[in-house]
C-alpha cells in the first residue's frame, strides 16, 4: 500500500500568468479513498495528472512512500488510471485488453491468464473476455477498463471521471461496484469528478476545490455539517444550502426590507461583535425548512415545485430572496400558493459578509426562531 503527501504543489502552464492549481498541500493515508470534487476548470484533474506524471509540477513536491516523486517517471510510480473515455482497444478482446500492459511488462502468459481470470471474476466479466469492445454496454466497458487497472496489482488508483459518460441509473450501479472494488482490494485510491454526490457516497475524504485551490478537506460528515465557506456550503448538498443576505440591526438579523426578521442568541451577538460586526450571511440546509400553518413564522410563496416521488423541492420566494425546502411530498401544495415557513433553531451556519468564510465557534445552541415582522 502507498501513502502520497503533497507539498504546495502548484501548476503553472507556459505562457500564462495565473495558477492552474496553487499551493496544494494534502497527505492521503494507505487504503484511503480520497475524492477531487469541483466545477469543471477548477484543477482537479490537473492535480490528478501531476500525481500521475502525466502532467509536470511547476513547484513544490510530491512523495510516494516518503521518496520525492516529482521526476519519477509515470510507469514508475505504482500508480494504475483509469479515463474517462475507458481507452480501450477496439480491435482487440476483453481479455487482450485486459492483459496488454502485463504483456508489455513480458509477464509469463500463464501469469497473464491467471491475472486476467481472476480480475474479470471479480467485475463479472467472465462470459465476455473474448468480445471486443464494441459488442459491450457502457457500463461493461467501464469494468474492462477498471480490470487493466486492477491486473497490474498496483498500489494506487486514480480515476479521472471515469462515470461521466454512463446514464444515470448505470453511474448509480457503477459507483456502487467501485466502492466494494476498493473494500475488496484495499487499493489507495484518488478520484475526480465534478459530481458532488459520487463524492459524498464514495469517498472516505473529500477534497473541495475552486480556482485551483483548495477550499475544503474533510470527510462527506464534516464538510457537509460544517462547510468552512460560503462556495463549500453551495456546492456540497443537493440542493446546495440555501445562502440569506440581510443586515444585523441590534439582536436582529433582517432580511430584505424588513418583510423577515431573525432572532439572534446572546451568543451569536457575541460570535458576531467579533466577526467584523454586522457583515453577516445566514445559510440553511433544504431539509432544515418545514412548511407550517402557523402564522408566526416567515411568509414566502411558492414559484415551483419538483416532485420526485416521496420528496419534493419547494422554490420559495422570501422578502425577494429564494429559498429552496426539501421535504415530503405533498400533492396539495401548488405554484402560487402563499406559504409559511419555520427554519430548525439548531441548523443555521453564520459566515463572514466579506470574506464568505464560517464564522468560528458556530457551534452554539439556537435560542431563537426566525419570526416574522
Amino acid at each position: 500500500m502507498s501513502k502520497i503527501k503533497l507539498r504546495n504543489v502548484c501548476k503553472q502552464y507556459p505562457g500564462s500568468n495565473d495558477y492552474s492549481v496553487e499551493n496544494f498541500n494534502l497527505d492521503i493515508q494507505e487504503k484511503e479513498f480520497i475524492v477531487l470534487v469541483g466545477p469543471s476548470g477548477c484543477g482537479k484533474s490537473t492535480s490528478l495528472r501531476m500525481i500521475a506524471g502525466l502532467e509536470d509540477i511547476s513547484e513544490g513536491d510530491l512523495f510516494i512512500d516518503g521518496k520525492r516523486a516529482n521526476e519519477v517517471e509515470p510507469k514508475n510510480r505504482g500508480i494504475s488510471m483509469v479515463f474517462q473515455n475507458y481507452a480501450l482497444y477496439p480491435h482487440m478482446t476483453v481479455f487482450e485488453n485486459m492483459a496488454f500492459g502485463l504483456r508489455r511488462q513480458k509477464v509469463p502468459k500463464d501469469q497473464v491468464k491467471a491475472k486476467v481470470e481472476e480480475a474479470a471474476k471479480i467485475l463479472e466479466l467472465t462470459g465476455l473476455l473474448k468480445r471486443k469492445p464494441k459488442g459491450l454496454s457502457g457500463g461493461q466497458r467501464q469494468r474492462v477498463a477498471l480490470g487493466r487497472a486492477i491486473v497490474r496489482d498496483s498500489d494506487i488508483f486514480l480515476m479521472d471521471e471515469p462515470l461521466s459518460n454512463l446514464d444515470a441509473k448505470l453511474r448509480v450501479h457503477m459507483r456502487a461496484e467501485i466502492i466494494r472494488l476498493h473494500r475488496q482490494l484495499g487499493k489507495t485510491t484518488i478520484y475526480v469528478t465534478h459530481d458532488q454526490t459520487e463524492a459524498m457516497t464514495m469517498a472516505t475524504r473529500i477534497v473541495i476545490m475552486k480556482d485551483g485551490l483548495i477550499q475544503q478537506i474533510g470527510t462527506p460528515s464534516e464538510v457537509y455539517r460544517t462547510p468552512h465557506n460560503v462556495f463549500v456550503a453551495e456546492f456540497i448538498g443537493q440542493p446546495g444550502m440555501n445562502i440569506l443576505n440581510g443586515r444585523v440591526q441590534g439582536n436582529r438579523f433582517i432580511i430584505g426590507l424588513g418583510e423577515a426578521v431573525y432572532q439572534l442568541s446572546k451568543n451569536e451577538e457575541k460570535l458576531i461583535k467579533q466577526n467584523n460586526g454586522d457583515g453577516v450571511i445566514v445559510g440553511i440546509r433544504p431539509e432544515d425548512i418545514t412548511i407550517s400553518a402557523r402564522e408566526t413564522t416567515l411568509k414566502g410563496s411558492v414559484e415551483l415545485i419538483e416532485r420526485n416521488g416521496a420528496e419534493m423541492l419547494v422554490h420559495t420566494r422570501l422578502a425577494n430572496q429564494e429559498i429552496v425546502i426539501k421535504c415530503k411530498t405533498d400533492d396539495h401544495l401548488q405554484s402560487g400558493d402563499k406559504v409559511f415557513l419555520t427554519f430548525n433553531e439548531n441548523a443555521i451556519h453564520l459566515f463572514d459578509k466579506s470574506s464568505e468564510k464560517r464564522l468560528k465557534n458556530m457551534e452554539v445552541r439556537r435560542e431563537a426562531l426566525l419570526t416574522s415582522c
